[in-house]
């Protein structure tokens, strides 16, 4: 496996020395930047989302404090290298790239970190950027403006480029491990994929441990390991890998096609049962399918033109419901 990226990880810091400098950079007077980063709380919402039939609890920061994030994100943050093994939230490389990594492996594992982004505390971040060599009132600075109740915020730009660099001597450990067992590892934000040509459960152990090492606990019943003749279809974030092949999973599919069936027989009626999407969203699921499996992507197409969705939103506004947040 490739070092190259691994040696340059910690080849650049970012070097903020005082809080003039940092407020320099991020445009802002320094007194209004002390203001927003001891003030954090005002600017922050909370809201759901439901995510694969679950609420997922999602915050978003609002301006002054969304701005300075953003900032923090293309100004300072972006200056850092990444991992060669990271393909999740990062520009240029995507879920189907992390699957093909693996696309042509007999034996396959998988791992998820647990709470990956509430795991991530304030004291690991404060840390990162003193290793950085921030300042320690800089650090502090920084460190209040990313993080929320004392850990990375699902929902917010800085996070995932944060967690990600956090992460990276986990990275470091576990394809260290790989490379002196001839295997390939990959991880997605929190999802960890180690294969070979041999039987790689016997590694899962010690990457659970170096995983526990770094701070971090393994859902175990996340735990996948995929072998020759096994019957089971092989699923990397979403995505199914066979004989070099990707594809969307046929799960995905299944469910994907009967939602629209079903919305194709309801739009016909007045009265509706059952939560949807928006059509935005199915234009989106669909198009997560054309991408990977152009032929099923048509198949659901057509299905998707055949629902009469202008009738359905309207059934849905009588009922004073809104088509954007509850269903189609």
């Amino acid at each position: 496996m490739e070092s190259s990226n691994l040696q340059a990880m910690n080849c650049k810091t970012l070097r903020i020395r005082t809080i003039p400098h940092l407020a320099n950079q991020l445009g802002i007077h320094e007194n209004g930047l002390i203001d927003v980063a001891e003030n954090t709380e005002r600017y922050y919402r909370d809201f759901k989302r439901n995510v694969k039939g679950k609420d997922r609890d999602l915050v978003m920061s609002i301006n002054p404090l969304a701005m300075l994030q953003r900032r923090i994100l293309d100004r300072i943050l972006h200056r850092l290298p990444i991992s060669d093994y990271a393909y999740g939230a990062i520009k240029g490389r995507s879920i189907l790239d992390n699957a093909k990594k693996h696309s042509n492996s007999l034996f396959i594992a998988k791992f998820d970190v647990k709470s990956f982004y509430p795991s991530v505390r304030y004291q690991k971040i404060y840390d990162f950027f003193m290793g950085q060599e921030c300042a320690p009132d800089v650090s502090r600075i920084l460190t209040l403006l990313t993080t929320r109740k004392y850990s990375l915020p699902l929902g917010t730009s800085t996070s995932p480029m944060l967690a990600d660099q956090v992460i990276q001597p986990l990275d470091k450990r576990i394809c260290g491990m790989a490379a002196k067992a001839g295997l390939k590892y990959t991880r997605y934000v929190d999802d960890i994929t180690i294969s070979g040509s041999y039987p790689v459960e016997q590694f899962t152990d010690l990457v659970i441990e170096i995983i526990r090492q770094n701070g971090f606990k393994v859902k175990q019943s996340k735990i996948d390991v995929y072998a020759p003749g096994d019957g089971k279809e092989r699923i990397i974030c979403g995505v199914r890998v066979q004989n070099g092949k990707v594809s969307a999973s046929t799960d995905y599919i299944k469910t994907l096609r009967g939602e629209l069936l079903k919305a194709i027989q309801q739009s016909q009626h007045r009265d509706i049962s059952g939560d949807f999407d928006t059509r935005n969203q199915y234009r989106g699921r669909i198009g997560f399918v054309m991408w990977l499996d152009r032929p099923e992507g048509l198949k659901l197409l057509s299905l998707y033109r055949k629902v009469k969705w202008r009738h359905l939103e309207w059934i849905l506004y009588e009922r004073n419901k809104s088509p954007q947040k509850t269903s189609l």
